[in-house]
């Protein structure tokens, strides 16, 4: 069991205190008096921050300042220090919320840059992420905020709350539950693996789907019923049908003796038309490869004239390319000509350059430029000497450059020449093709262009001997269309005539089987509503099994996480009006909601539930109870405890 006692606490313009350092019993419980405002509940809020950098209320850095004249005061250190006994191994440590100003450069004051928040580890400046790491590695801080407030736990949410207690508690098992409970056996077989929740929302499913349909039930009897045509004497229908069936026979008969006749004549010109056809057929043949044999005639007749243009069309492109190239060839020529002209300008001036600087010959200069005096012989020697080096060198470099131009004239002048003689080779090419191409056009001028001719008809070979037996043909098929037509339309009106009768008693004899089909989906639909009554029963006594199951689940568990506390109790489920179970986590006082409770009762439930988490947590904290005045006596606890008591003490008393 981890032990976390607070030995001292010293506050530093935290919240309105300058500075002040109290001293705490750790062996013992601590009382702190005074009146309401002068600072009970700041020990509790600094504590809070001093380890976690929020206050009771999980307010981060909530103006912790001492505050004066309506503004924080600045420029001072506002501190929470502490020494904790950890398992009676000592520990100091401090968080400061400070401010940052700095001077910037050039000016003279210094500007607010923010707040910085340090940390000390016994006297050892850390990191924050470093400082609170190792505060959570001495206590979690959901932990340390439910073992050291009394009203912290039944304050979180009430899902919270009962997370909290089941993981404290364990869950109870299903197999457990029937396992203590035989008659509960049956629901093994009907979850198959699936959890209770499941299978309820399953059963309740069902169940509402099978009333649904056996409310369908007898809605769909009544229409069955309402479309059930009458009965009437089906026998006597059956001999109508009968009689008016062989009236109509024998009107067929008749019918065919008539159009037997007719059928004949008519398959008579059909064959005809059939042969008629099949000339008109073989006339279309003969014209078409009439037309062909044409065609493929003037193609053969047409070709050479179409070769001829092709290779004129080829040559002109030839002459065309040549043409290019021989023009850009030229221009070639005449921007290298351009350059020899500037290069010889070049070498007129090196020319000039050299014999004015040839006929410059030495004066005798013997007098300083710089004093004016007489130079002494020897310098005089000298600078006659230096004066035709420093010609010579000139020259040379006159001589030396000339001979770079003249050959830059030279390799110009050979581009030239060799260029010449590519362009006279290729206008040699543009003559020769012109000739070509001349001589090609002449001989396309003497070929004549043929067209194809149009065919006559009568002309083809066999084509009028066709003509001649389709006109046999269609006078055959005159004489035959000719022949008087036989009428069957008195006969076939009275046909239709009895057709609709018979039409009409049959569709009445049809009811025969439509009444025998309603009757049995009548027997049918009472059927399945007997089957979904039983299964309904089923359902719902399943439904029983599952309430029972869950009634002894919800008592299970309140006993198991009841059984670990004495003071208080929870009441971990509720139900509706329809009597289903709903979750839920309702604190109880001697029976009584928490809210409800008076002050001591609230406060040692508080206890009560500390004491059971300090033994699941295997850690203890200092307890700070609030309204410590209003209990005559808490239940016994292993945790530091810290009272706050309101008293007419002006200042904080600690006892």
């Amino acid at each position: 069991m981890k032990k976390i006692i607070l030995k001292n606490l010293t506050l530093r313009n935290f919240r309105g205190e300058k500075e002040k350092t109290v001293n705490f019993n750790t062996d013992k419980e601590t009382s702190v008096y005074g009146a309401n405002g002068v600072g009970k509940t700041r020990l509790y809020d600094a504590f809070m921050w001093l380890l976690f950098g929020k206050d009771t209320q999980d307010r981060k850095d909530y103006n912790v300042r001492t505050i004066e004249g309506n503004e924080p005061l600045h420029r001072v250190e506002c501190s929470v220090s502490a020494i904790l006994l950890i398992d009676n191994e000592e520990i100091n440590i401090k968080r400061a919320f400070n401010e940052k100003w700095i001077k910037p450069r050039g000016q003279d004051k210094e500007i607010f840059k923010g707040n910085e928040t340090e940390c000390f580890w016994n006297d050892v400046p850390i990191t924050v992420t470093d400082y609170q790491k190792r505060i959570n590695e001495i206590v979690n801080e959901t932990v340390f905020k439910m073992i050291t407030n009394p009203h912290y736990f039944v304050n979180m949410k009430w899902q919270y709350q009962r997370e909290h207690l089941f993981q404290i508690a364990g869950t109870v098992s299903d197999e457990e539950i029937i396992r203590n409970n035989p008659e509960l056996s049956i629901l093994l077989d009907k979850i198959s693996g699936k959890s209770f929740a499941d299978f309820k929302k399953e059963l309740l499913a069902r169940k509402r789907r099978l009333k649904e349909e056996l409310e369908q039930i007898q809605p769909k009897i009544d229409q069955t019923q309402k479309l059930m045509p009458e009965e009437v004497d089906f026998a006597a229908l059956e001999w109508q049908i009968k009689e008016i069936e062989n009236e109509i026979a024998k009107i067929d008969k008749a019918i065919l003796d008539k159009t037997e006749a007719s059928r004949q004549n008519y398959e008579a010109i059909q064959k005809k038309q059939s042969e008629i056809n099949t000339l008109k057929q073989q006339q279309q043949k003969l014209l078409f490869e009439a037309q062909n044999k044409e065609r493929e005639n003037v193609f053969l007749l047409n070709s050479k004239r179409q070769e001829i243009v092709n290779n004129i069309l080829t040559l002109d492109n030839e002459v065309k390319k040549f043409k290019q190239d021989i023009e850009f060839l030229e221009k070639d020529v005449n921007e290298k000509t351009k350059a020899i002209e500037e290069y010889k300008k070049e070498i007129a001036e090196l020319r000039k350059r050299w014999f004015e600087e040839n006929s410059i010959e030495f004066k005798g200069e013997n007098t300083c430029q710089l004093c004016g005096q007489q130079l002494p012989e020897s310098m005089k020697k000298d600078a006659e000497r230096l004066f035709y080096e420093l010609k010579k060198e000139k020259l040379a470099k006159i001589t030396t450059d000339g001979v770079q131009v003249k050959n830059k004239i030279a390799e110009l002048e050979k581009n030239i020449s060799e260029t010449q003689k590519n362009i006279e080779n290729k206008q040699a090419e543009v003559l020769e093709k012109e000739k070509l191409i001349l001589s090609l056009r002449n001989e396309l001028s003497i070929i004549p262009v043929l067209s194809e001719k149009t065919i006559i008809k009568e002309e083809i070979s066999g084509y009028m001997e066709l003509s001649e037996q389709i006109e046999v043909l269609e006078a055959e098929i005159k004489v035959l269309e000719s022949g008087s037509m036989i009428d069957t339309g008195e006969l076939k009106i009275k046909k239709q005539h009895l057709q609709n009768e018979l039409s009409k008693l049959q569709i009445e004899l049809s009811n025969r089987d439509l009444i025998k089909k309603y009757k049995e989906e009548i027997k049918q639909l009472e059927q399945q509503g007997k089957e979904l009554a039983q299964a309904i029963a089923t359902a719902e006594g399943e439904e029983f099994l599952i309430r029972k199951f869950t009634k002894i689940k919800i008592n299970e568990c309140e006993s198991r996480i009841n059984n670990l506390f004495s003071f208080v109790t929870f009441r971990l489920f509720d139900y509706t009006l329809e009597g289903d179970e709903i979750e839920t986590c309702v604190s109880l006082v001697n029976g009584v909601p928490f809210d409800v409770a008076n002050t001591a009762g609230q406060i040692n439930a508080g206890l009560d539930i500390i004491n059971t988490l300090v033994k699941f947590y295997g850690v203890s904290a200092p307890i700070f109870i609030d309204r410590r005045e209003s209990v005559n006596e808490l239940i016994p606890t292993q945790s530091q405890i810290i009272n706050l008591i309101v008293t007419k003490d002006k200042f904080l008393n600690v006892e």
